[in-house]
């Protein structure tokens, strides 16, 4: 029995690890500078102390809310990860077509619960979408994820790799034992050791979306410093026509030099020496009135 109360507190306190993540991203959010789809990541780990809580009361409180909508809220957080990436990188996320699954995972769910109950279905359909879900991240983050961060992320390109072949560990662990259990919270150690492992799984990738997010403001600030230098270094002007030439070899307009390294914008007038010479006649009327 003090098997089954570890299992129990070992997924609530996982809750409430994620609940503290919850309010460091949020802290995060207001302090420091973010980009799009850290505000889906933000919900997804709120989302994930939900079903986590409410995993832990399996047995306790009602199936609907311990099975069905606890099970559902896991996925949808790992939904949230991959629409966050998406917004992240600067790609349009398909939602219409993580809609369509979340329904098709709830009724799922809905039916192994209450019209044909069996952990052994839910199990399949869980480790299924889950394992889906993170192959698409691994995609996200080791193709997309460059165009915005200076280099690939291999650490968390390989641990959703993990995160991805762990519910097939899961299942070939699941299906390997003699006797099959019938609840999660009184399942056997190895199995309990499996889902445990995917529970933290979601911790790290919380901590690895951080990670992306500050090394992509440090990789902004490095580049503001680098124009900052530029613009207060020695600046090669043709003695001419006052082109700049770049540190690509290019001779560009000093207005969209500027305007590109130093954020500025211009609007343009006329000085009363070259109105003079380019308009004589106007200037000489103007003098006499």
């Amino acid at each position: 029995m003090q098997a089954f109360l570890d299992m129990r507190t070992l997924i609530f306190v996982s809750g409430v690890t994620s609940i503290i993540l919850f309010v460091c991203m949020v802290y995060i959010r207001h302090k420091q500078k973010t980009y799009d789809g850290f505000e889906q990541w933000i919900f997804s780990a709120l989302i994930n102390a939900v079903g986590m809580i409410l995993l832990s009361q399996r047995g306790i409180w009602s199936d609907f809310l311990t099975v069905v909508i606890a099970n559902t809220c896991l996925i949808l957080s790992l939904v949230l990860i991959n629409v966050g990436l998406s917004r992240f990188a600067e790609l349009q996320s398909h939602n219409e077509l993580y809609l369509l699954s979340m329904l098709l995972l709830l009724a799922a769910f809905w039916g192994f619960t209450y019209s044909l109950p069996s952990l052994t279905f839910r199990v399949v359909v869980f480790c299924v979408f889950q394992s889906a879900l993170c192959v698409i991240s691994a995609i996200l983050v080791y193709r997309y994820l460059p165009q915005t961060l200076p280099q690939k992320n291999y650490a968390l390109f390989w641990f959703f790799i993990f995160c991805a072949a762990w519910p097939v560990w899961r299942l070939i662990s699941f299906f390997g034992v003699s006797e099959k259990p019938v609840d999660l919270i009184k399942a056997g150690f190895f199995e309990q050791l499996t889902v445990l492992g995917g529970i933290e799984g979601y911790i790290i990738i919380y901590i690895g979306l951080i990670v992306i997010n500050t090394q992509r403001v440090e990789q902004k600030m490095i580049n503001a410093e680098n124009e900052i230098k530029t613009i207060t270094g020695f600046i090669p002007i043709c003695a001419n026509c006052k082109k700049i030439r770049d540190d690509k070899g290019s001779w560009n307009q000093m207005e969209a030099y500027l305007g590109k390294h130093a954020d500025m914008e211009f609007s343009h007038g006329i000085c009363p020496e070259c109105m003079q010479k380019a308009y004589p006649d106007k200037t000489i009327r103007k003098n006499n009135v």
